[in-house]
C-alpha cells in the first residue's frame, strides 16, 4: 500500500524510519524517540500523536512502555486479527462459524507447505504434545488437553513464512475459547480427537501429506454435529 493511503502519520514516521535502517535491522524492535521530540519530528501535537500511538498500540505496532518510552514492534498480522475477530464474535456469534470455515480453508490449502517446511524437531513435538493428550485423557481423573489441541495445531504451521496466515491462524485459538469450544463435552469427543491427531502426525512423519492432509479434512468435519451452528473441531 503506497504511504499516502496510511491513516496515521505515525505510521508514515515508522516506515519512513525503518526503511532508514540497514537491511539487517529492518523489521527488528527500536525505540521511538520521546513524545515531545517525536511531536516535533512530526509537526503535530503532543496529543494527536498520542492518539495514534495509543491507535497503533492497538493493532500491534507499537508497545508503549510506561517509565520506559514507546517501541516500535515487528511486524506480527496476530494483535489486529485477534482484537477484531474477539470483536466480532462478541457481537455475533455467527461470525465465529464464519471464522472458523475459513481457518478449515486456510489449513487444507496451505497444509503441505507448512508441513513440508518442518524440522525432525517439529515433528517430535507433535508426538510429544500427543503423548501428553493421552495421558491426560487416561488419567484419573481425567484431564481435558485444551492447550495441547491449541499447540498441536500451532506448531503443524509454525515454519509458515506467512505472517497473515499464521496471524489468522493464531488468532482462531483465541476465538476457540472465547466462545467456550476449549470447554468440556464427553470422553468420546476427545479420544476420536485426539485418535486423528496421532494420524495426522505419523501420517506427516512417514511423508505421507496426501494422506495427512485427508486426516486434517476428516477431523475438521467429523463432529460437526455436535455443536450449535454445526462448527466443528
Amino acid at each position: 500500500m503506497p504511504q499516502n493511503q496510511l491513516p496515521y502519520d505515525i505510521l508514515h514516521y515508522i516506515v519512513d524510519v525503518d526503511e532508514s535502517r540497514p537491511e539487517q535491522e529492518r523489521g527488528k524492535e527500536i525505540k521511538l524517540p520521546p513524545m515531545d521530540e517525536l511531536a516535533q519530528a512530526m509537526g503535530v501535537s503532543r496529543g494527536k500523536l498520542r492518539e495514534e500511538l495509543v491507535a497503533a498500540q492497538a493493532y500491534g505496532i507499537v508497545e508503549m512502555r510506561p517509565g520506559d518510552g514507546t517501541y516500535i514492534l515487528p511486524f506480527s498480522f496476530y494483535s489486529p486479527a485477534q482484537t477484531l475477530v474477539l470483536y466480532a464474535i462478541e457481537r455475533n456469534r455467527k461470525y465465529f462459524d464464519q471464522f472458523y470455515r475459513m481457518r478449515v480453508e486456510l489449513e487444507t490449502a496451505f497444509w503441505e507447505r507448512a508441513v513440508s517446511s518442518l524440522a525432525q524437531e517439529d515433528k517430535e513435538k507433535l508426538l510429544r504434545i500427543i503423548e501428553r493428550a493421552e495421558r491426560k485423557l487416561k488419567g484419573t481423573p481425567v484431564e481435558i488437553p485444551h492447550s495441547e489441541h491449541r499447540d498441536f495445531h500451532v506448531i503443524i504451521f509454525s515454519k509458515l513464512e506467512n505472517e497473515f496466515v499464521q496471524g489468522i491462524l493464531m488468532a482462531y485459538w483465541d476465538a476457540y475459547e472465547a466462545v467456550g469450544l476449549h470447554r468440556y463435552f464427553d470422553l468420546s469427543y476427545y479420544e476420536t480427537m485426539w485418535a486423528s491427531h496421532r494420524a495426522m502426525a505419523e501420517a506427516i512423519i512417514a511423508g505421507n501429506y496426501d494422506e495427512g492432509k485427508r486426516i486434517l479434512v476428516e477431523h475438521s468435519t467429523m463432529l460437526q454435529d455436535r455443536l450449535p451452528g454445526g462448527t466443528g473441531s
